[in-house]
């Protein structure tokens, strides 16, 4: 059986990342881009999930529903208090967009949910 997860993991990897995009302070990429994302216990759950009822040659979507550009996660990042230096800006233009990805038909169908909702909740910026 082959599992991938379409979605940026975050959680402990996504905070080593930020770590370093916070030290670099500027990162030449479009701001506008989009991102999917999920926590990594929460791929983990859900892989599990899809396992446990045996389903074969499907198609199942892992994210949180709760697309973000970069922007907005380097927002919720800043704001988040958990770094000492901020984050000041994306310089690039070129690159795609990306594509706002939603799984409720997979939650549905596997009967799964997030125990993250989203990467601001996790962050402690939402209620």
């Amino acid at each position: 059986m082959e599992i991938t997860v379409f979605s940026k993991l975050w959680g402990k990897v996504l905070v080593i990342q930020f770590q370093n995009v916070v030290h670099s302070c500027t990162v030449d990429a479009r701001p506008d881009h989009i991102l999917n994302l999920i926590h990594y216990e929460d791929a983990a759950s859900l892989s599990i999930a899809i396992m446990k009822k045996r389903l074969r040659s499907r198609i199942f979507v892992g994210c949180d529903n709760h697309p973000l550009s970069r922007q907005e996660v380097m927002d919720c990042v800043n704001r988040c208090g958990k770094f000492s230096k901020k984050f000041e800006a994306f310089i690039g233009t070129d690159g795609p967009l990306g594509k706002k990805m939603n799984n409720s038909k997979t939650r549905e169908e596997i009967g799964w949910e997030p125990k993250y909702p989203s990467l601001p909740a996790f962050l402690g910026l939402e209620d």
